[in-house]
C-alpha cells in the first residue's frame, strides 16, 4: 500500500510506493526501439492493462478491444490507490497518511509512436479532450482536492514505456508547487484586483523577446525566471482558471499551439526528452486570480548538488535566447 510520509523538519511530503519498482521497462539502453508486440499500450494487448475507464472508439468495437483512438486506464503500478480514507498516523515525530489517490494513464494513440510531436493536431485535441473528461469525472469525488496531469517522454524524462502516453493523478491534498502558485496569485489579486498571470501575458506581449508562438486563444513563451533551458509555458490569453472547463474550440486551438511548440523543440533540439505538466485550479482554489497553464520542460541538464542543496536551479541559457532559437526553427 502506498504511503505519504512527512519530513518532521521541513514539512515536505513524499510518497513511498514500492509497487512502482515492478513497472516494465521497454526503453532500450542502446536506443533501439522496443517490440510493439509486447507493448501493453498497443491494440490487441488491451488485456495487459486494467480495464479502460474511458476510450474514444468506433461504435462497432467492444470495450477493452482494438478500435480505439485514445484510451484511459488505471495505472497498473500506481503511485497512489483510490480505495480507503485519508487517515493519518503518528509514530513519535513521524507523521504518515495512507497513499490515497487516483492514478490513470492516457494512451495517446493506438500506433506505436514514441514522439508526441509526430501526432496531428486532431489527435492531440483528442488527448486534451480525454484529459478534460477524466478531470471533470474525478472532480465529482469530494475526496480529491487537486488533479495533476503530466507527461514524461523519453527515458531521461522518467518514462518507462516508449509508446507515447501521459498520466493523471487525483490527490487528497494540494501539492506545494500549486499551493505556492495559488497563494501568490491570491496575494497579487488582493493587492491589485488583477490576475498576475494576465499581467505576465500582457508584459510578455509588450516585450516580445520571450514569446515563442502566439495563436488565436493561446500564447507560448519562455518564462522570465526559466528554471531550465528552453522551458516553455502555454497560457490561454483570456482569464480561465480551470483547464477542464475549456470548450472544444479552445482545446482545438491549444492542440495547435502544443503541436507547434513540441515540433519546434523536436526539430530545434533533435528530439529531446521532456516533461510537461498541466496546472489547473484546485478544489477551493481561486477563480478570479488563478490562471491555468501548461509547463513544458526539455530534459537537457541535470539537477545537481547546488540545486538539491539550495532549492535554486541554475539555468545556463537565458530565456530570451532560448525563445529566439525556437522562433527560428522552420516547421
Amino acid at each position: 500500500m502506498p504511503e505519504f510520509r512527512k519530513d518532521p523538519v521541513t514539512g515536505r511530503w513524499v510518497i513511498i510506493a514500492a509497487e512502482r519498482a515492478k513497472r516494465p521497462q521497454i526503453y532500450r539502453s542502446n536506443g533501439a526501439r522496443g517490440d510493439p508486440g509486447s507493448c501493453p499500450f498497443c491494440p490487441g494487448n488491451e488485456a495487459m492493462t486494467p480495464p479502460e475507464v474511458l476510450a474514444y472508439r468506433n461504435h462497432e468495437t467492444a470495450i477493452d478491444a482494438p478500435g480505439w483512438s485514445v484510451r484511459v486506464v488505471p495505472n497498473k503500478y500506481p503511485a497512489l490507490v483510490a480505495e480507503g480514507r485519508w487517515i493519518g498516523q503518528n509514530t513519535g515525530l513521524y507523521e504518515s497518511m495512507q497513499g490515497l489517490g487516483s492514478h490513470e494513464v492516457i494512451i495517446e494513440t493506438p500506433d506505436h509512436i514514441v514522439n508526441m510531436a509526430t501526432l496531428d493536431e486532431a489527435q492531440i485535441a483528442e488527448v486534451l479532450r480525454a484529459y478534460s473528461q477524466r478531470m471533470l469525472a474525478l472532480r465529482e469525488d469530494a475526496r480529491w482536492r487537486s488533479i495533476l496531469v503530466y507527461k514524461n517522454q523519453g527515458a531521461a524524462a522518467g518514462a518507462t514505456l516508449e509508446h507515447i502516453h501521459s498520466q493523471l493523478i487525483a490527490l487528497p491534498a494540494v501539492p506545494q508547487e500549486i499551493v505556492g502558485e495559488v497563494e501568490g496569485a491570491k496575494g497579487h489579486f488582493a493587492a491589485t484586483q488583477r490576475c498576475i498571470y494576465c499581467e505576465i501575458i500582457a508584459q510578455e506581449k509588450n516585450d516580445k523577446r520571450r514569446i515563442v508562438a502566439e495563436h488565436e486563444r493561446f500564447i507560448a513563451f519562455c518564462p522570465f525566471a526559466s528554471r531550465f533551458p528552453y522551458e516553455t509555458w502555454i497560457f490561454p490569453k483570456a482569464h480561465e482558471s480551470s483547464f477542464e472547463e475549456a470548450s472544444a474550440p479552445e482545446l482545438s486551438d491549444l492542440a495547435r499551439a502544443l503541436k507547434e511548440i513540441l515540433s519546434r523543440l523536436d526539430l530545434g533540439l533533435k528530439t529531446p526528452p521532456f516533461n510537461y505538466i498541466l496546472h489547473t485550479n484546485p478544489r477551493d482554489g481561486a477563480r478570479n486570480s488563478y490562471h491555468w497553464h501548461m509547463e513544458i520542460m526539455p530534459k537537457l541538464t541535470q539537477v545537481a548538488g547546488f540545486e538539491w542543496g539550495s532549492g535554486c536551479t541554475i539555468n545556463p541559457l537565458a530565456p530570451e535566447d532560448a525563445a529566439s532559437v525556437l522562433r527560428e526553427v522552420a516547421i
